[in-house]
Parts: C-alpha cells; structure tokens; sequence
C-alpha cells in the first residue's frame, strides 16, 4: 500500500513523538538540543560553525532513534526470553549513541567554550533575546505538532502506550 507524503511526515512525526515519550535519553537529547540551539542564538556564532553545531545535534538525535529502533525490533523478536546475540546487539546499538553524543560533546566545546569564555554577560541586547524567545516558540510549537501529528490518520492506530 502506497502512503501519500503527508502520511509519511505523519508516521516519522509519530515516531519522534513515540520515541521522545517512551525514552528518558530521548527527552534528555531534546533538552539539551534547546539548551544548544539558545547558546547558538545568544552567542552569534558564524554561519559554519552554526553548521557544525546543528550537524552534530542531528547526529545525536538521529543516533538515539535509530538505537530505539534496534531495542524495539530486538524486544519484538525475542520477547521475553533472553538471548545473548540479543543483548549484545542492543549493547551496540547503544553504544553508537555514546560514541555520536561524545563527538559531539567534544564538538560543542569546541566551539561554544572559548565563544562562552569571551561573552560578556552583561550584554543581552533586545535582538538577541528576541532570537532566543523566537526558538523557544518554534520548539514549543514543534512539540505540540508532534503531539497531535498522526492522531487523525485514518486506518492507523495511536502507539500502545504512552509514558509521560
């Protein structure tokens, strides 16, 4: 069966929403990618290293879905019996997740360390916290869209269970 477009934004919206509801790491990642995203904004960094921040933001997002992929398809394959090729596929798949989110740490400091070293505090201009507030916005509405995503598509059910 063929999806339209929209159905497949709504199935990664739901996804994303599954997977930023049902894992701790996940809401721990988003978190943190706000916290970057207003340090970005406030220090004004250049285009390239704006690029690179962003890229390994991505990465780690994009990481730990992929990891939440594994588990879920492991978990549905073995059940509740225990395999040793199992565990250590999860093992793995967790373990790319540390690596991605340590490169980008590494990154971040990089980068944001030295420009956070030279900020002068005193100067939060209107423009800058305007920046800020317009991203929090644009999260906050990001959060609502992917709550609400998929809860209409017609023929599919809502995820099983939602921890909140």
């Amino acid at each position: 069966m063929r999806h339209s477009l929209w159905q497949s934004f709504q199935f990664a919206g739901r996804g994303l929403r599954t997977a930023f509801w049902s894992q701790r790491t996940m809401r721990i990642h988003v978190g943190l990618t706000a916290l970057v995203i207003l340090l970005v904004a406030w220090l004004r960094l250049p285009v390239g290293e704006t690029a690179v921040v962003i890229l390994c933001v991505v990465a780690v997002l994009a990481a730990e879905l992929l990891n939440t992929a594994v588990e879920t398809v492991v978990d549905l394959q073995v059940g509740d019996n225990r395999h040793e090729l199992a565990g250590r596929a999860k093992d793995l798949s967790a373990a790319a997740v540390v690596i991605t989110a340590a490169g980008a740490a590494v990154v971040g400091a990089f980068v944001l360390v030295p420009r956070l070293a030279a900020a002068e505090f005193r100067h939060l201009d209107a423009m800058v916290v305007g920046r800020a507030a317009a991203l929090v916005a644009i999260l906050a509405l990001a959060a609502v869209v992917l709550r609400r995503t998929g809860d209409r598509t017609p023929g599919r059910k809502p995820p099983l269970s939602r921890v909140p």
